[in-house]
């Protein structure tokens, strides 16, 4: 039976390491079923367990008590990572939609994050930055120590690049209108 976690006797993180070690596989299985990924339900079990050891003073005395609590943080890990991927996936439609691609076939969520992906490091962090975070162009630039116009300029290449990247590979530069090509 689990002791008191306040009590003086036993530190806290003998009965919370127990509890978490007799609950970690459950923990997986709730979070495998919850989720498309297998390594995100692992990153989940351990930021479930993190927030636990955070909160190991508000862990019931009573065993079943204590693993109801557990997964009721478990529960709330999940509710975070499901906005989390909501907001990205809604950054990456945003960003999509400011390239004006539209996908002949599926989503278009990987492929614009590798066409990002696939960007210099300068240039990526400024596409995140603008597109995904929500910055201005002139935040972006202050953020990265650069200069404004020099970020508006890198801003143009980074969008004609990942446009680039997304266009079907049978189409033809010349297929492209005077003003979409780069100059």
């Amino acid at each position: 039976m689990l002791d008191r976690l306040d009590d003086p006797g036993q530190p806290v993180t003998t009965a919370l390491e127990s509890l978490l070690h007799d609950t970690a596989p459950s923990l997986l299985g709730y979070f495998l079923y919850r989720v498309d990924v297998a390594e995100d339900a692992a990153d989940l079990v351990n930021e479930t367990l993190i927030a636990a050891l955070k909160s190991a003073r508000r862990t019931p005395a009573e065993p079943e008590a204590a693993r109801m609590w557990l997964f009721g943080i478990a529960r709330n890990v999940l509710r975070h990572h499901h906005r989390s991927k909501a907001r990205r996936d809604a950054l990456t439609q945003r960003l999509a939609e400011a390239l004006d691609y539209s996908p002949e076939h599926g989503d278009d969520t990987h492929d614009v994050r590798a066409a990002v992906a696939a960007l210099p490091e300068q240039l990526a962090e400024l596409i995140r930055l603008v597109h995904w975070d929500g910055f201005s162009i002139e935040q972006a630039a202050q953020h990265m120590g650069i200069n404004p116009s020099t970020a508006r300029s890198r801003h143009a290449r980074a969008k004609e690049l990942i446009r680039l990247h997304l266009e079907p590979a049978h189409e033809a530069p010349e297929s492209r209108s005077k003003s979409d090509r780069i100059r």
